[in-house]
């Protein structure tokens, strides 16, 4: 379990803030995507259809080495959410609760030590993603049940994914839409942010203390001239 990882503290220190953390999790956290990890193993229990998630795995393949723009993120989303239209959410859980520990225990060691620094100092942590709500929480859990998941949330009825969102797409600034409907209202200007992509920037924006961890181009590029603080921690 990731429970009980161990890790050392990072080469390059980041002053805590105070009140509240939020994590993102694709390439800040772990390498790559989450959502690339639960694919292979919802293709093998015939929970969605090999043809449809082998265009998702290129996909995501591709974000995990670089990122992709808004066009391509929004095509991504609306074809994982047409591949989900119909499937039984039960038989996804179970999968997910499979394969959540396996990707908390690929937690980056560094990036573990500032997340355990945040909960031991009393902070709220919060792991924030544009992945599944359902993975996203999973994943929260099998780091530190204290953490609090913030992911992007699917429509089901009658126990079925309808192919809608029943929220925000957690992306971007969505990110902060969904943070106020998890959290309610907050006053970001204590809290810290860690985040890989130029696509968080509302929520590095918002944040008093905003960090870019394994940044792509155009956070680093960003982040160097407002002097924010860079961390390379995988």
């Amino acid at each position: 379990m990731a429970g009980v990882v161990r890790a050392s503290p990072p080469p390059t220190g980041a002053a805590l803030a105070t009140g509240l953390a939020v994590f993102d999790l694709d390439r800040t956290l772990v390498a790559g995507s989450c959502l690339a990890r639960l694919a292979r193993p919802l293709v093998r229990a015939r929970v969605v259809r090999r043809r449809e998630m082998a265009g998702h795995l290129l996909r995501e393949g591709v974000f995990a080495a670089r990122g992709l723009g808004p066009g391509a993120i929004a095509r991504l989303r609306e074809s994982v959410l047409e591949s989900a239209t119909g499937v039984e959410q039960g038989p996804l859980l179970d999968i997910v609760d499979r394969v959540a520990p396996a990707i908390a225990a690929e937690t980056f060691p560094a990036a573990r030590w500032l997340l355990d620094r945040h909960l031991a100092d009393g902070h709220e942590v919060v792991l924030l993603s544009s992945s599944p709500h359902e993975l996203v929480a999973a994943v929260a859990a099998a780091i530190d049940p204290a953490v609090v998941a913030v992911g992007t949330l699917a429509e089901v009825i009658d126990g079925r994914y309808t192919g809608r969102l029943a929220s925000p797409f957690c992306h971007g600034p969505g990110k902060l839409a969904r943070l106020s409907q998890v959290l309610g209202w907050r006053d970001l200007a204590t809290a810290t942010a860690y985040a890989d992509s130029i696509s968080d920037l509302p929520v590095l924006r918002a944040s008093g203390r905003p960090i870019a961890v394994n940044p792509d181009r155009g956070l680093r590029d960003l982040a160097m001239k407002l002097r924010w603080p860079v961390l390379d921690l995988s």
